[in-house]
């Protein structure tokens, strides 16, 4: 059982460039490569293969960018809670189950004790992937929104936030309590829309996927997410309206009073524009300073974790 565990330890955490659920998914790596090489083109209207190697190199192949105080504390945290999810966190806090059947069994009553037995048709199952990556997204922007509103729970966040240099790794520097609740939140919007799968076609779930997942949350992953918490200012234009670009989350982290709580969204822009809390990259132009005043990103393992 031991080994067992370890090895999906160290398959799905340790080394997740194969795991096409992870942002370090190895595809999204080489399209985020990519998508640096052609914003650095675009910027300095050059893209002279060398110059681009040389543009690259100076983002993102510089030892101390992924090699400082703020981010060893990243690997550190990123590697505690990575045994925590496998050791204690998915064996305790997955309620998907049970989530699912009582929603079944809501649905079920309202309908007066029958099933919907909708056709597990193309056309269903995509409306219904549009509706299950939309619902996800809505509780993730929910969830982090109550980080930052609520005092108590603030104190675990800005584990996160007190990051002074962003990399994709940071995504994963979250106090362990607030990855506890990641945990129940992911059993509740996976629970919740198997039972209203279940109860409209009478059959497992079943996604538009691709690589095994929510093909939606593939493609948001593979087309710039690493870039979300990184030094590179991207941003989607007219279509920030709808998606959050990877600046605008970068603005989300800005020690400036100015772009305190903005941002939340993860994927869609509809739930800040919907809160008010939405920014445009165009609104910001002055250089993006991360961090929160009085957090030491450099703090030792014990104090980030015991400080809250």
């Amino acid at each position: 059982m031991f080994s067992e565990r370890l090895a999906l330890w160290i398959d799905r955490f340790l080394v997740p460039i194969d795991d096409p659920g992870s942002r370090l998914f190895h595809m999204n790596i080489l399209v985020s490569l990519a998508m640096i090489l052609a914003w650095w083109g675009v910027r300095n209207q050059s893209f002279s293969p060398r110059k681009l190697a040389r543009g690259l190199k100076s983002l993102v192949f510089r030892s101390r960018y992924w090699w400082n105080r703020s981010t060893r504390l990243d690997y550190k945290i990123y590697a505690l809670n990575s045994v925590l999810k496998i050791a204690l966190f998915l064996p305790l806090l997955d309620f998907g189950f049970y989530f699912a059947t009582q929603t079944a069994r809501f649905l079920v009553g309202l309908n007066t004790g029958d099933f919907l037995g909708l056709p597990a048709s193309p056309v269903y199952l995509f409306i219904f992937s549009v509706f299950a990556f939309a619902f996800d997204d809505l509780l993730r922007f929910l969830h982090h929104r109550l980080m930052h509103a609520v005092p108590l729970l603030w104190r675990l966040h800005r584990v996160h936030h007190s990051a002074r240099i962003l990399t994709p790794i940071t995504l994963y520097r979250t106090h362990p309590l607030e990855s506890a609740m990641a945990t129940i939140r992911n059993s509740l919007s996976l629970g919740v829309l198997t039972g209203i799968f279940l109860f409209c076609f009478e059959a497992r779930l079943s996604v538009a996927t691709f690589f095994g997942i929510n093909v939606f949350g593939f493609l948001f992953n593979l087309l710039g997410a690493n870039l979300r918490h990184s030094h590179i200012p991207l941003s989607f234009g007219p279509m920030e309206r709808i998606f959050i670009s990877p600046k605008q989350h970068q603005i989300h982290h800005s020690r400036d009073p100015r772009h305190f709580d903005s941002n939340f969204g993860v994927s869609l822009a509809l739930w800040d524009w919907l809160g008010r809390s939405l920014v445009r990259s165009e609104a910001v132009s002055a250089k993006l300073r991360f961090g929160v005043e009085g957090s030491q990103a450099q703090a030792s393992l014990a104090k980030a974790l015991l400080r809250p």
